[in-house]
């Protein structure tokens, strides 16, 4: 009966985030569906508190980057960076296009997926309204490369910690196997991309239109200041292990505190900066997937390894991929690779099952994703901006495209990490 209950719940809480009849708030139904499991008792007040620990350093860090973000956008931040790309692509819409898949990588292998959609994105939409271009190619490059891109470092997201930790992995070793896998999904992206919007693509422009002048110099040059600063901070912390969270909210307060006291930003402005639905929708639907697995999702999921066993074949490495994009697009990837670790760690430390598993269980987490707008924080993270900065973008529109392009971009890097296992 628990096991009913806790799947209707979950679809139908799925089904409302994803369709919004009416334009029903996505987080109102992840709300409710939370309030019902804990009210059912399918989630226990004590698995509630510990998922609110496993997720608080993702949103702590997602609520001081919204802040630093705010303050940097209405410094002039963005749209300076913006003329910055354009010189970049020398006059090429394409070349531009292409600079931006680049830039996203960079980002997020050093600081994280989340940090490409809070940053990149804005800069991103900013560059495409200075220049004329229509935004929503570049909007998708954006949302897509977030994920694509995180597959390289063990620091470039949460599910490559999450696994890194469970599974005991090398930090240099899971480096090196992840790098052909990385690099080929990041290449398959782009020329999807390049390819499916190549009329948008199509044609120059002029990069020195224009020039930049901030109103306000002073906070402009502190948004650059604390920006770098925060940034490197929040690397340095990844790379020992310390919560970067916490580094990313103090400087969040930090900034907003200096501009504060200077009249440059009302504290009004900058609480409503910060996309509170978004982390009622993330709590709403990590509570709803506990009671989907306190009902045996993990069992289920092992089960089905067994059957890849050994698992480091060419097809065992896509069968793990696709069954972790699959949960990944039913109940979100960091529940999914939470799954995946507790159903992993037990056939790894007996050898039944190759550690490629875990790898290839990372992929389907990081790239499955880019098939729904529910499959990863960083795609609804990305979701609140675009749609903030008024652009639509439904969730059939994102599944149309995730559809074309979501399943090749899996079979290259599952293809790369099969060459990895071969020469390293």
């Amino acid at each position: 009966m628990n096991e009913a209950a806790s799947t209707l719940i979950l679809l139908v809480t799925l089904a409302l985030v994803l369709f919004r009849p009416r334009g029903l708030p996505a987080a109102l139904p992840a709300a409710v569906g939370g309030g019902l499991v804990l009210a059912l008792r399918l989630v226990s007040v004590h698995e509630a508190w510990d998922i609110l620990k496993l997720a608080q350093d993702a949103l702590v860090f997602l609520i001081g980057m919204m802040l630093v973000s705010a303050i940097a956008e209405r410094a002039g931040f963005f749209e300076w960076s913006a003329t910055l790309a354009a010189r970049a692509g020398k006059g090429s819409v394409l070349r531009l296009y292409l600079f931006i898949f680049l830039i996203g990588t960079l980002i997020t292998v050093i600081l994280s997926l989340d940090a490409t959609a809070i940053v990149l994105t804005p800069i991103v939409y900013a560059m495409a309204l200075r220049l004329k271009l229509k935004p929503l190619p570049f909007m998708f490059a954006c949302g897509f490369i977030a994920n694509t891109a995180s597959l390289f470092m063990p620091i470039s997201n949460l599910t490559n910690l999450l696994i890194y930790r469970s599974l005991d992995f090398s930090f240099i070793r899971f480096s090196l196997i992840m790098f052909i896998p990385g690099l080929l999904a990041v290449v398959t992206n782009a020329a999807l991309f390049s390819y499916l919007f190549r009329r948008d693509l199509h044609g120059h422009y002029s990069p020195h239109a224009e020039p930049f002048r901030p109103a306000n110099r002073a906070f402009f040059s502190l948004s650059i200041v604390g920006l770098a600063t925060i940034l490197l901070a929040i690397f340095a912390a990844s790379v020992v292990q310390i919560p970067i969270g916490v580094v990313a909210l103090v400087g969040g307060i930090g900034l907003l505190a200096i501009s504060r006291v200077r009249g440059w930003m009302p504290l009004t402005d900058a609480v409503r900066s910060v996309s509170w639905n978004l982390i009622v929708l993330v709590l709403g639907l990590f509570l709803v997937v506990q009671a989907v697995e306190n009902a045996g999702l993990s069992g289920v999921f092992g089960h089905a390894l067994h059957a890849l066993a050994p698992g480091d074949s060419l097809l065992q490495l896509l069968g793990i991929a696709i069954g972790t994009t699959i949960g990944s697009n039913l109940i979100n990837n960091i529940p999914m690779t939470i799954v995946a670790g507790t159903a992993l760690r037990p056939a790894l430390a007996a050898g039944t099952l190759h550690p490629a598993a875990g790898y290839a269980a990372l992929i389907g987490t990081n790239i499955g994703p880019n098939l729904t707008i529910t499959g990863s924080l960083a795609t609804l993270i990305w979701l609140s901006i675009v749609q903030g900065h008024g652009l639509s973008v439904t969730a059939r529109q994102y599944l149309r495209l995730g559809i074309l392009t979501m399943p090749l971009i899996l079979l290259s890097a599952i293809l790369g990490l099969w060459l990895s296992l071969h020469i390293f």
